[in-house]
């Protein structure tokens, strides 16, 4: 099953679903619908056994992010600001679509685990800071002493040459 988001397409062979989440068209088939409250990540995949939740951004000047490379103090902090804004946008994306899933999941509906997977167009020293940051803000892995399952099994944050690595059965291309 094949399935585009932001210059993106996704192969998904084994996938029962695949859709655009954040779609903003009414007559999609899995409208959102909440957009006025809600943020989305851009696609869902239903596997057999795993839900993907997956966020794309293909970043114009992926170098403003970089508060490593900065030059000045200045740039330093505003350039952190940018990667500290991003991930909370990856956070609030994820939390926001697994209580919009949780709230239509129909009576009796297996609980699969989730994943969420980030493609983000930057570099890998980049890509460690975000990862490792996602890693610290989320629950993956962990459930909450009272929970009776985690949120999330896993975060993983790549870019495009790092996701068609670790999931060659799931090849990505650019169109």
């Amino acid at each position: 099953m094949k399935v585009k988001a932001d210059g993106f397409e996704f192969e998904f062979p084994e996938a029962l679903e695949a859709y655009v989440f954040d779609e903003k068209d009414k007559a999609a088939a899995r409208y959102h619908g909440l957009s006025h409250a809600m943020k989305a990540v851009d696609l869902v995949v239903e596997l057999p056994n795993d839900t993907l939740f997956i966020e794309v951004k293909d970043f114009h000047a992926p170098d403003d992010y970089n508060f490593a490379a900065a030059v000045t103090d200045d740039q330093r902090t505003e350039r952190r600001q940018s990667l500290n804004h991003l991930r909370d946008v990856l956070v609030h994306k994820f939390r926001d679509t697994w209580l919009y899933r949780w709230s239509e999941r129909a009576a009796g509906a297996p609980d699969k685990p989730v994943r969420y997977l980030c493609v983000l167009t930057l570099d890998n020293g980049l890509l460690g800071v975000v990862n490792k940051e996602m890693n610290q803000v989320l629950p993956n892995g962990r459930a909450g002493p009272r929970w009776q399952r985690e949120l999330a099994q896993a975060c993983v944050v790549l870019n495009p040459q790092r996701w068609n690595s670790a999931f060659p059965a799931w090849p990505l291309t650019r169109y």
